[in-house]
């Protein structure tokens, strides 16, 4: 993550915003287990009692949380959620979300690249009673670690998979201790399936199996993924689901 100057000078209104989203934006970027103030200071190049304050702003304003009483911080995951008009391809696949959601019982989601990232862009809850909710609007995590994520770098040319891995390798440990070698091996099993299955990475005890639509230059457009609790994801379930996916995508490849 790229650091902004941390000085302040008289009518810093504008400056103090950008930091205050750049704290943001580190905690989006974060695992589900937060991350500490000295861990953000580190991240955004900002000093810690900068931090402590912007922190104070952003959990007063319901942007972010204390994890448990600890001294480690989330971003609120209610908030920087994504209106439907905001992108188009929410718009696009929002029908196919509610539909898969519907039909699965479980959590679906919508998720792009942006660089060496991916973004979730919209989540649809199921109606079973135990959804793992691996990510929500306005998430950011490094490409290829959720199964979203993972079916839309497993579309790409093996150079830019490695120059990918490459910039992510010192963030992959903090999902689940993925490490470049098992993330190019996700990216052959994808292939092989013609899904991702991606499991106990970003969140424990979960596993995702996430489905890629290409653009007419054959670069993935978009994934959609599905996420359980492991229990519930039998490799059988895993392709039906896959399936479901994917007749799902052949109709929204009828709209780009």
């Amino acid at each position: 993550m790229d650091t902004l100057p941390d000085t302040d000078s008289p009518n810093s209104g504008p400056r103090t915003l950008r930091r205050g989203l750049h704290v943001l934006r580190a905690l989006q970027q974060s695992p589900d287990s937060g991350v500490s103030v000295t861990g953000l200071a580190r991240m955004t190049g900002l000093q810690r009692p900068t931090i402590y304050r912007l922190l104070a702003a952003l959990v007063e304003g319901g942007f972010a949380k204390n994890v448990g009483g600890s001294k480690r911080y989330v971003a609120n995951h209610n908030i920087a959620m994504t209106e439907p008009g905001q992108d188009p391809r929410i718009e696009l696949a929002l029908p196919i979300l509610k539909n898969l959601a519907s039909i699965t019982g479980d959590a679906v989601f919508l998720v792009v690249r942006d660089g060496y990232e991916s973004v979730s862009l919209w989540r649809e809850i199921g109606a079973y009673p135990v959804q793992i909710l691996a990510t929500f609007a306005g998430k950011r995590q490094p490409l290829g670690v959720g199964s979203g994520g993972m079916a839309l770098l497993a579309g790409l040319d093996d150079e830019t998979i490695e120059k990918i891995i490459a910039h992510n390798s010192d963030r992959l440990e903090q999902y689940g201790g993925m490490t470049g070698r098992e993330m190019r091996q996700l990216v052959q099993n994808t292939r092989t399936r013609g899904y991702s299955v991606v499991g106990n990475y970003a969140v424990r005890g979960a596993l995702g199996v996430g489905c890629a639509l290409y653009d007419s230059n054959h670069q993935p457009y978009l994934a959609i993924s599905a996420t359980a609790i492991t229990e519930r994801m039998p490799a059988p379930r895993q392709r039906e689901i896959a399936k479901l996916i994917q007749n799902e995508l052949k109709t929204l490849a009828t709209k780009i």
